[in-house]
């Protein structure tokens, strides 16, 4: 007797399914894996020392040239005006009130590390001649980290507080030297490289830095008593370094 049923080949179909399963599952693990070394790898290109600052804290340094582009001079002489801070003209150490000047400045974050808002005190020194200048203000910052792995930092700033000059007027010891006040506003952009989480190297893009006060003196009033506002406009590129702790 003859069998004549003809066997199912199911097993061949759930083979092919199987293989083209793994294929898709290899396939996604391989993307996945991928998309987690991607990362890794870009962060492993940084060196250790570049990473982003974990401290707060920080103390700056600066120091560099400070250009006067224009304003009001505190008297009407012309000898004093040669020297390095008068009125209309010229550049730094010119008639605009150019100087050399220094900076020092504390400050504090807000989130605990080195990014994010900042507020601190700001300290200056300026010299030309027989000028010399003194700032102090409060100074507000925010720190903006543009890559997640690297400690470079984009700060913008602003500051508000108090002017002091102090002059000679014909640049001699001999001369009388006067002190005149005034409101100090200054507004920026610097850029921040920190190393090793606790040094930091910096460059003050042209800050604007404006003095604004009453005039000063006789020299400045006219004939009916009434003197008009004292005002200097200057630009300041600042390097620098600090700490932070």
């Amino acid at each position: 007797m003859t069998d004549t049923a003809t066997p199912v080949p199911a097993a061949r179909p759930r083979r092919r399914r199987l293989s083209r399963g793994l294929a898709l599952a290899a396939t996604l693990g391989a993307v996945l894996a991928g998309s987690n070394l991607a990362p890794q790898t870009a962060e492993a290109a940084i060196p250790r020392a570049l990473r982003p600052g974990t401290r707060a804290l920080q103390f700056l340094f600066g120091f560099g040239p400070s250009f006067g582009i224009g304003g009001s001079r505190y008297y009407y002489g012309n000898d004093f005006c040669g020297n390095g801070f008068c009125g209309y003209g010229g550049g730094w150490g010119g008639r605009y009130g150019g100087s050399f000047k220094l900076m020092q400045e504390f400050n504090g974050h807000f989130n605990g590390t080195a990014s994010g808002p900042a507020l601190g005190i700001l300290l200056n020194e300026e010299f030309s001649g027989p000028y010399f200048g003194f700032n102090i203000a409060p100074k507000f910052t925010y720190d903006i980290q543009p890559l997640r792995d690297l400690g470079l930092y984009i700060s913008p700033s602003f500051s508000l507080g108090y002017h002091l000059t102090h002059l000679r007027y014909y640049g001699n010891f001999n001369s009388p030297s006067y002190n005149y006040h005034a409101a100090n506003l200054q507004f920026g952009v610097a850029v921040k490289l920190h190393v090793n989480d606790r040094f930091i190297a910096f460059l003050q893009l042209p800050n604007f830095d404006f003095n604004i006060g009453p005039a000063p003196g006789y020299y400045n009033c006219n004939a009916f008593g009434r003197c008009p506002a004292y005002f200097v406009a200057k630009v300041d590129v600042m390097f620098g370094a600090g700490v932070s702790f």
